[in-house]
């Protein structure tokens, strides 16, 4: 039952000789839920949508029911719009550690944890009722919220779609992958042409939590195994903001107050495994440096300087990749690194962080890891999320992984999936692969029919997404004539891919010799193909 608040208004008129009079009782303050109760899978975000009327403050109780956890929160509707949306975060909801578990949706409300505790034993919070109640000094009003177990993972699947193309709603489970086998045992791969995105969904559900906080796979440093203790791969990834020419290189991971570093002391050149740069931005080295190390130098305190034969140029932001073993700290949680190039006039420093524990496992943290690679290139991506942007979306559970094929050089590439061993018990375990072609891309012009009407229609199929825009150009010059024109035509691939422009040119089109291309964006795509 929906419990939404009623604003009364008691007017009395008076029809007398004297004029009307409108009189309006003071309003009082309201507060109350968008939904009387709501359901999310475990380990999601969910929204709890308060309302506010007559008050810019309310306080927001969440209670397990078997209290194992508590909070109470303070919200302020901060653009007076009589809304504030709440994001709660149940995984995050267990650890102190994770970020915060409740934030507003709209940057202009704000959200308030005066306290919040929990006694459960779980990666995640229980499943089970959460009782919410919303009040002010004056109402109060309770709703309900109810945690699900994810259940199985299901499958993926793999679409094209145009620049700009908005996420849409799914209401069908994914089932299978578009990526099957043929007879002889070969993948038929789905074909995007540059330009285009690639859209893949994972249905996994419960992984709504994790996926909301930036990935460790994009932090200043990045260590392939987070474990503590663990001998592993660090990368190293820097894009300075104007070109220079480096003759040496120190990471150093004793930066701040910390004195748990990473052991860099037995580091020698056969363990620097990559050293180059990403000129492209599609997260494989372009220009390795490797040959260029002349000496190598480390210190007990966690600092590394190597120092090149020659001078390295890095263009402004092109990125500088290291990659090289060494042994974690017996320590979890995010710690300061810094980096210094140094140059031959300038000197860039940088400073991020590097991730231990649960958090750093996987590209996207906690033992959950989304990539793309190349199928061709016979080398790893040093960056293997450079062109890929994942985004989850709670109402199909999926993680929805979107490329833009403008950063990728044609060939085959495979986007993968995977939750192991060290995610959260609830999460289920799976590994999946979506298998994708890019190619350049084409438009299959068909004869058009010349005779006596002065309408030429152009038809064609192209290898596009549907919904792309496409100027189809005429260039019709009479025959032993003095008439020119040139007319543009905007075309829409429709859904099969197919194509469709009507022209006039005023005089029978026998009478023209004419010229056709078709150009996206700018570029000239298909043509000039004659006619006549």
């Amino acid at each position: 039952m929906n419990t939404r608040p009623a604003l009364v208004v008691l007017v009395v008129m008076v029809a007398l000789i004297a004029p009307i009079t409108t009189v309006t009782a003071q309003s009082d303050i309201a507060v109350g839920f968008g939904d009387s109760q709501s359901t999310v899978t475990q380990g999601d975000v969910a929204t709890i949508d308060l309302q506010l009327r007559n008050t810019e403050e309310a306080d927001l109780r969440v209670r397990s029911s078997d209290r194992s956890f508590r909070a109470t929160l303070r919200v302020r509707d901060g653009d007076n719009d009589g809304t504030v949306r709440v994001r709660f975060n149940t995984f995050r909801a267990t650890s102190d550690d994770r970020g915060p578990t409740f934030v507003a949706t709209d940057a202009a409300d704000d959200v308030e944890t005066i306290s919040s505790s929990y006694e459960g034993s779980g990666d995640v919070l229980d499943s089970g009722r959460y009782n919410l109640i919303v009040s002010t000094a004056e109402t109060s009003v309770a709703s309900k919220l109810y945690l699900e177990e994810p259940g199985d993972a299901g499958g993926s699947n793999t679409t094209v779609v145009a620049p700009e193309t908005p996420l849409p709603r799914v209401t069908t489970d994914v089932a299978d992958s578009t990526t099957s086998l043929n007879i002889d045992g070969e993948a038929n791969v789905s074909t995007a042409a540059t330009g285009d995105h690639i859209r893949t969904r994972f249905s996994v559900p419960g992984l709504g939590g994790i996926v909301d906080a930036d990935p460790p796979v994009r932090n200043f440093v990045f260590a392939a195994n987070s474990s503590p203790g663990a001998r592993t791969t660090h990368t190293m990834s820097i894009s300075p903001n104007e070109s220079v020419s480096v003759h040496s290189m120190t990471i150093d991971y004793h930066v701040g107050s910390s004195s748990d570093v990473a052991d860099v002391s037995k580091i020698s050149q056969s363990d620097i495994k990559t050293l180059g740069i990403d000129t492209t931005g599609d997260g494989y080295i372009d220009r390795s440096e490797l040959l260029s190390i002349q000496n190598i130098r480390t210190e007990s305190n966690g600092r590394l300087t190597v120092t090149f034969d020659q001078s390295i140029d890095i263009n402004a932001n092109d990125s500088f990749f290291a990659s090289y073993i060494v042994r974690n700290p017996n320590v979890t949680g995010s710690h300061d690194v810094g980096v210094t190039l140094y140059g031959e006039n300038e000197t860039v420093r940088e400073e991020g962080i590097v991730l231990y524990g649960p958090a750093g496992q996987g590209t996207l943290g906690y033992g959950v890891d989304l990539r793309i690679k190349s199928v061709d290139q016979r080398t790893e991506a040093i960056a293997p999320l450079a062109t890929l942007k994942s985004v989850y979306d709670s109402d199909a559970n999926d993680l929805v992984a979107e490329v833009n094929t403008s950063e990728l050089k044609p060939g085959e590439y495979e986007i993968s999936l995977s939750v192991d061993e060290t995610a959260p018990e609830t999460l289920p375990r799976t590994e999946l692969t979506e298998r994708v072609t890019v190619a350049e891309p084409e438009v299959a012009l068909e004869d058009p029919s010349i005779g006596s009407s002065p309408r030429l229609v152009i038809d064609g199929d192209t290898n596009l997404a549907p919904s792309n825009s496409l100027i189809v150009r005429v260039e019709a010059m009479e025959i032993n004539g003095a008439i020119s024109q040139i007319q543009n035509c905007v075309a829409i691939v429709e859904s099969d891919g197919s194509i469709n422009c009507e022209f006039n040119l005023e005089k029978s089109t026998e009478d023209f010799d004419i010229e056709v291309t078709v150009e996206r964006r700018g570029t000239v795509i298909a043509g000039p193909v004659e006619y006549n």
